[in-house]
């Protein structure tokens, strides 16, 4: 039997090269898009590594997530030199990532079809092979690759997969050497579990994947009792743990994130209906449907769609687990698909929906569409392999029009401005893309103009075609553009992008680059913001903070600029840029002691790995120092000694 199945190794590999080089070639088309919102937020930073230290830093102080994702950060390092134009050999190695991760699904649907039935080789060969076709080729699935920085998301499951192909592996040994496969199992999927977590926090999900496969799929597979309840027992408790994480013993389900706007169980109820909408994607896709603009999403206000949507997962759950004897898969792919979902659609205040977040989740659906078409009785033997051939091409040549979208950015821009009326990401995008493209916007203001207008409170998008016009229009223009933005301030959606606008408006006041606003008209906008409701969380009064207190030193109002940088440090004590501008203002009025006093002050509150001690400690030699030379010059004794 061994023999016969592996005369021909060729044979074995060759249809999977086929379909890796066929995804290689759809994915092409996209390589040549452009870098996104989270990609300039969190990868800009590549442009100023120059060396060791640059380098340590940018991975090691990384904002993504709780842990950092340092190993996800440490794998751009290789783009750095000449980042961003290097974004293409970033989306480049993305690719083919994707195309890996489709290699560990072949193997990992293969193992577990062979050990479900181990005397037809050929079956669980051409189900594996088809299961991973269909993923691989899922148009839902390609932001993951072609926003750059997503690459956290699927590094992070081949970290992950890799345990998982080992943790099944293990399952071949475990009738006869059952210490040895618990120990290979454990080793395998806990070092790629490690992995997959330091590269991001979903990582934290492949013990429930294990799971999921030894109760649904595995679960009459010979082994010791003591071996099968201590693997189960600790995948298990990995569950429990995840799940009092998440649960209102752990976090308060019912107050309202003044971030974001909403409580984690609002939230809730929103996903469950999101859910539904990314499986409509995923299976009857169209190519225009997929962006990386999805901030137009809404809360789901009241409770019968979220009760319909829930009820129906749980009546389509309760059935599988019924049949379940009959047929493992359709149970197989609904707990497989929860748990993809289980952290980052439920109760933790992210943003309400992304694409990549169905990257694993949707995998059990096509290995569960793949065997039972492979399965099908021999009456239909090969009416089910063909329907399945032809819909896994079908859904190719989508991905390939999805991808050819992607990779013509003013197309896509364009594209989706129109689905996405309501995105004001979608409408920088466009002007970004215009500008990009034509180094001013006036020939396409006309369109820019419409689409602000036409998305609802999003003063961030009048915002930015502002400062595209800068230098390229009359000061009326600017004076009205700028109006406008005035009069929306109070009642402005809440994001952190126009509190971000700020940032090169400062520049080009700077250098007079955008008469004839002045100072005194600028630091109105972040005083109407301070007084939003929208704007109400800590976060956002820092940042507006921040900037009047920058606005009203230029204005040389120093007292305003003091007013405010303390109200800032009140909210956030251990911002160093706050401490950075209240030491400049103070030195210039020689206030030594003072200096050193609101240096003394951040020691009380702590360190973090940006206001550390070392840094203080230097911050107030650089404070004595210029005491001393200012003393020295004045023929007087003494330093501070606050």
């Amino acid at each position: 039997m061994l023999q016969k199945e592996h005369t021909s190794r060729l044979w074995f590999i060759a249809p999977l090269l086929v379909i890796l080089i066929a995804t290689f070639f759809v994915y092409e088309q996209g390589i040549h898009g452009s870098l996104f919102y989270d990609d300039h937020f969190f990868l800009d930073k590549l442009e100023r590594i120059e060396n060791l230290d640059s380098s340590w830093h940018f991975v090691a102080e990384g904002t993504g997530g709780p842990l950092g994702r340092p190993i996800a950060l440490l794998s751009f390092l290789p783009h750095a030199k000449g980042w961003p134009a290097t974004s293409v050999d970033a989306r480049l190695v993305n690719i083919f990532i994707h195309l890996i991760n489709g290699t560990l699904l072949f193997f990992l649907g293969y193992m577990i079809l062979r050990l479900r039935d181990q005397t037809s080789f050929s079956t669980s060969y051409w189900a594996a092979f088809g299961a991973a076709s269909l993923w691989l080729v899922m148009p839902i699935l390609a932001s993951t690759s072609l926003i750059t920085v997503q690459r956290w998301t699927s590094l992070s499951m081949l970290f992950g997969l890799t345990g998982l192909v080992v943790f099944v592996y293990g399952y071949f040994l475990q009738s006869n050497q059952p210490t040895r496969a618990l120990l290979i199992q454990g080793l395998g999927l806990g070092v790629g579990t490690l992995l997959a977590l330091f590269t991001k926090e979903s990582g934290a999900l492949f013990p429930v994947y294990a799971l999921v496969i030894d109760t649904a799929l595995l679960n009459k597979l010979i082994a010791p009792s003591q071996i099968r309840w201590v693997r189960r027992g600790i995948l298990w408790l990995a569950l429990l743990t995840l799940l009092v994480y998440l649960s209102p013993f752990y976090r308060d389900w019912f107050s309202v994130s003044a971030f974001r706007g909403w409580s984690s169980f609002e939230r809730l109820q929103t996903e469950v209906v999101l859910l539904w909408q990314y499986l409509y994607m995923t299976f009857f896709p169209q190519p225009t449907a997929f962006s990386p603009f999805h901030d137009d999403v809404m809360l789901v206000h009241g409770w019968q769609l979220p009760v319909l949507s829930a009820f129906g997962f749980i009546s389509i759950t309760v059935i599988a687990f019924i049949a379940r004897k009959r047929s493992p898969w359709p149970l197989f792919a609904l707990l497989w698909f929860f748990t993809g979902h289980l952290i980052e659609s439920t109760v933790i205040h992210l943003e309400l929906m992304f694409e990549h977040r169905n990257y694993l989740a949707v995998y059990g659906f096509c290995l569960a569409l793949a065997a039972i078409a492979w399965q099908l009785p021999p009456r239909y033997a090969r009416l089910g392999p063909a329907l399945f051939s032809i819909y896994t091409l079908l859904i190719g040549l989508i991905l390939y029009g999805t991808t050819s979208i992607w990779g013509q950015p003013l197309i896509a821009a364009e594209g989706w401005a129109k689905r996405h009326p309501q995105s004001p990401r979608a409408v920088n995008y466009l002007a970004e893309t215009y500008y990009d493209a034509l180094t001013d916007i006036g020939p396409v203001l006309p369109q820019l103009d419409a689409a602000a207008d036409e998305c609802l409170r999003c003063t961030e998008n009048k915002m930015q075609i502002l400062l595209y016009r800068c230098g390229h229009a009359s000061e009326d223009e600017i004076k009205r553009r700028f109006g406008q933005v005035l009069d929306e301030a109070s009642s402005a959606r809440k994001t952190t992008a126009i509190l971000d606008m700020l940032y090169p408006l400062q520049q080009l006041l700077a250098s007079n680059a955008c008469p004839p606003l002045s100072y005194a008209d600028t630091i109105k906008l972040p005083l109407l913001l301070l007084g939003n409701s929208e704007y109400s969380s800590w976060q956002y009064q820092v940042h507006a903070h921040f900037h009047v207190a920058y606005f009203a030193k230029e204005m040389g109002d120093l007292a305003t600029a003091y007013s405010h940088l303390s109200e800032a440090e009140r909210l956030a004590p251990k911002t160093l840029p706050i401490l950075q501008m209240q030491i400049h203002l103070l030195l210039k009025e020689h206030r030594y002691d003072e200096a050193l006093a609101a240096i003394e002050r951040r020691r009380i509150v702590g360190y973090d790995r940006f206001m550390t001690e070392k840094l203080l400690d230097e911050l107030a030699a650089n404070v004595r120092e210029a005491a001393n030379k200012e003393h020295g010059a004045n023929g007087l004794p003494g330093t501070p000694t606050t």
